[in-house]
């Protein structure tokens, strides 16, 4: 069972300044809006990038770029 921090003295309380599974530390709101950050970060650079990493919008034609059609 875990420890009732509600009554220790917050200079006794232990944080911890990024999130750990399984910590029974209290964590930081500054630690969770790091996670978050570092998060989205990965999420953006996944979304722009294919499974082999590459620059989708640099490596990959574009379809207006690659079909010509002429209007009868």
């Amino acid at each position: 069972m875990s420890e009732d921090k509600s009554k220790i003295p917050a200079t006794r309380i232990h944080t911890d300044a990024k999130p750990v599974e399984g910590s029974v530390n209290l964590i930081t709101s500054g630690a969770v809006a790091a996670a978050l950050d570092e998060v989205l970060e990965q999420t953006v650079k996944r979304a722009e990038a294919d499974a082999d990493g590459n620059d989708i919008g640099k490596t990959y034609a574009r379809i207006a770029d690659v079909i010509f059609y002429e209007e009868v």
